[in-house]
């Protein structure tokens, strides 16, 4: 859920990206509960759901301008879920009072595979997540949501017409030559057993598999056109249509790998840094070691079902940043996993399984298969000074953005050079005391999830560290302690960050929290009573109440959004359910 402290980064981050994230929708709401039926709709075909946070005005730079009725817009809310989409997701609230103005936080679950995708009931649309906007679903793009609800094994499936003459001979002697070093099982194999023991030869057939034919085909674009890497540059003054460099790369997995890495070594810069004995050394704007992790998961993790032909991995350069998208989403795991001990797991298993038995011509191997890509990528990004990549998994699309701006600016630097030239601080501390610098509020937690992944004895040590140093401050017991600039050194005029306060929601839509007596004096007694559907009567008779009373809790009920009449006011059939 949300804390003061992810609240703080929030609004920093919103106002530094102009505009909305993937996962999180800011509404003005100063005219009552706004209409949200589509992002609810998109946040919950999203694995990871999303957040609405109403009381913000993106117009303004995102100023908290705050709400008037907190209670009429967590219902408002909460209605639009339960009532106008299919299958509802579920939505939990809480409240956060910033700079004396109460804010609405909505966080939206997103719906399990099993019951993707969610749609309006009013035309029976689905909706998508994309960038900072919702977009209404395609055709395809719903058949791929569809498809995840089993375990896909697309990477298998014969591709018609192809045969072992459709292999690279390049690739494929050196590819038999690790298969069989790797076991003991395929060390006295034969090539084509070797070949059909892991799966290159589909099952059954005499046909090459999807897996195969990608990852070691002559020309793998022959047969499946869309198993190929599109990339541009994008101006950053451009008209719709105006990018430079745009390039397509063909041939089998190694080689889009290589072509990939050369594109961006070419279109991005150089630059200079410097090492600990003081000495500048001329590196890559982006150390090639990330890039090259980024590229290779999407090649290898991208979807290869029929429902994504047309659809290749892109790689974009803008302005301010790298990105990199691949048809498909994560399987099995989250986007908070990856990089941590329980981030391994692999959309495409013949697949992940060859790519670490094949090498590039430069004689590094696709993917190493234990899962350590993403530490090492964001290891190599820290170093370098630079943001750790974030990602979003939207099910049918898959994005690793790369900052290109640096975490500290020259100011940063100099700011440093004053207030912490004799304090020993790491790369981490650094950036932890820079953003203390502007207003940000650290916890053991926080960091946890920043620099992830880093147990909490590390991340105590972390934050300790500056405390010993003179440049912070510790505040609270132990399990709650909050770590700020030391007072000594507060600038005013960089505490730009808004005071954040959250506290519980008025009405949560879990039915195990609903304050009932709040709601009315007898509510909970009919509320247990509607354990099934009834009458009035029958649910008087359950309760032991008068009939006005029942009515009256009922009422309140129904207005909370809680109970549902089923049938006309005054006819005896009507019936009352739990919504």
């Amino acid at each position: 859920m949300w804390t003061p402290e992810r609240l703080q980064e929030l609004f920093g981050d919103l106002r530094t990206h102009g505009g909305d994230r993937t996962d999180v929708e800011v509404k003005l709401g100063t005219g009552g509960c706004p209409t949200v039926i589509d992002t609810l709709c998109a946040f919950a075909n999203l694995p990871t759901g999303g957040t609405i946070i109403v009381g913000v005005d993106e117009a303004a730079d995102f100023a908290v301008v705050g709400v008037h009725d907190v209670a009429t817009i967590e219902q408002g809310i909460a209605s639009q879920a339960r009532n106008a989409l299919i299958p509802p997701p579920h939505v939990e609230f809480e409240i956060a009072v910033v700079d004396d103005r109460q804010i609405v936080v909505a966080v939206v679950t997103g719906l399990p595979a099993s019951d993707r995708p969610c749609r309006t009931k009013s035309g029976g649309h689905a909706y998508l997540r994309q960038a900072d906007g919702d977009y209404r679903m395609s055709e395809q793009e719903i058949a791929q949501l569809i498809s995840l609800r089993d375990r896909p094994r697309y990477d298998s499936a014969p591709v018609p017409l192809t045969s072992v003459a459709d292999l690279d001979p390049r690739l494929v002697p050196q590819f038999i030559a690790e298969a069989r070093t790797g076991s003991r099982r395929l060390a006295e194999a034969s090539d084509d057993q070797i070949l059909r023991f892991r799966a290159v030869i589909a099952p059954g057939t005499d046909q090459l598999s999807v897996a195969g034919l990608y990852a070691l085909g002559t020309y793998p674009q022959q047969f499946i056109p869309s198993l190929a890497v599109t990339a541009a540059v994008e101006l950053p003054d451009r008209r719709e249509g105006r990018t430079r460099d745009l390039a397509d790369f063909d041939g089998p997995l190694p080689d889009l790998l290589d072509q990939a890495m050369e594109w961006v070594r070419r279109n991005t810069g150089r630059t200079m840094r410097y090492g600990p004995d003081g000495h500048g050394m001329d590196e890559d704007e982006i150390p090639m070691v990330a890039v090259r992790e980024l590229i290779a998961n999407a090649l290898v993790h991208r979807d290869l079902g029929p429902h994504t032909q047309t659809k290749r991995v892109e790689i974009r350069i803008k302005d301010d940043r790298l990105v990199i998208t691949n048809p498909g989403g994560l399987w099995g795991i989250t986007v908070a996993q990856l990089g941590t001990a329980a981030g391994k797991s692999s959309v495409n298993e013949y697949l992940y399984d060859m790519s670490k038995l094949i090498r590039t011509p430069n004689g590094k191997r696709i993917i190493e298969g234990e899962g350590g890509g993403i530490r090492e990528a964001r290891a190599a990004l820290r170093k370098a000074g630079l943001r750790t990549p974030t990602f979003s998994d939207a099910s049918v699309r898959f994005t690793a953005v790369v900052s290109r701006h640096s975490l500290l600016t020259s100011d940063d630097l100099a700011w440093l050079g004053e207030v912490a030239a004799d304090a020993p601080l790491s790369d981490m501390q650094r950036e932890i005391l820079v953003s203390m610098r502007s207003g940000q509020i650290w916890t053991n937690s926080l960091v946890r999830d920043e620099y992830a992944p880093i147990d909490s004895i590390a991340a105590r040590a972390l934050l300790q560290g500056l405390v010993n140093a003179g440049v912070a401050d510790a505040l609270g017991d132990r399990g709650s302690t909050t770590y700020r600039l030391a007072a000594h050194l507060v600038d005013d005029t960089k505490q730009t960050t808004p005071t954040v306060d959250v506290i519980a929601p008025l009405f949560p839509t879990d039915d195990r929290q609903i304050d009932l007596p709040a709601v009315s004096k007898n509510a909970p007694a009919v509320w247990d009573s509607l354990d099934r559907p009834g009458s009035l009567a029958e649910i008087a008779e359950r309760s032991g109440l008068s009939h006005s009373q029942t009515s009256y809790a009922l009422r309140k009920l129904a207005h909370l959004d809680l109970v549902e009449q089923v049938g006309g006011r005054g006819d005896r059939s009507t019936e009352y359910r739990r919504r």
